[in-house]
């Protein structure tokens, strides 16, 4: 079973900006919060997590740590849930971008390449028979309903984000 985790509020997040796979935002001390409450979600569902794995940028890697403060795991990072590179928009405001401005972006990842690197991470995830915890980015959780629902992938960005450190319940 596949569980996803935003991660907690960022610098990013309170400053409107677009962070991507190149800005390594921190997370602000609500960010923090909001993975503890998030692990006190997660005690209180009874859900015993087999692994947690998490986007290696330090706004997920945190919030994965906070969280397994209370489960006692190991925390494995993989390469292939970092969030989307925005190209040149990294560290811009985010105001009004939609996806096909988003995508467009001057050294945007291309967007099958990205799609590809989500398909691979699920595709090893969908035969375990574990519980697993994914501490990630906005932009992961909106390719996953892409992927799941068919939807055209170049429209992913006009998902609506999950909130930070929601949990949500993805695949069995």
């Amino acid at each position: 079973m596949l569980y996803f985790v935003r991660h907690g509020e960022s610098e990013s997040n309170l400053n409107k900006t677009f962070a991507g796979s190149q800005v390594d935002a921190l997370l602000t001390e609500k960010g923090r919060e909001q993975a503890r409450e998030t692990a006190q979600v997660i005690i209180n569902s009874g859900i015993k997590f087999d692994r947690i794995i998490s986007s290696p940028l330090k706004r997920a890697y945190e919030t994965a740590e906070i969280i397994n403060e209370s489960l006692n795991l190991n925390v494995i990072v993989d390469m292939r849930i970092i969030e989307y590179d925005m190209g040149d928009l990294s560290g811009q405001l985010n105001n009004g971008i939609n996806s096909h401005q988003l995508i467009a972006s001057k050294n945007a990842e291309d967007i099958i390449f990205f799609k590809n690197r989500i398909v691979s991470f699920l595709k090893d995830m969908e035969d375990k028979e574990e519980f697993i915890l994914i501490v990630a980015h906005a932009g992961i959780a909106r390719m996953i309903e892409s992927i799941q629902k068919d939807l055209d992938i170049t429209l992913f960005y006009d998902l609506e984000a999950p909130k930070n450190a929601e949990l949500l319940f993805i695949q069995k």
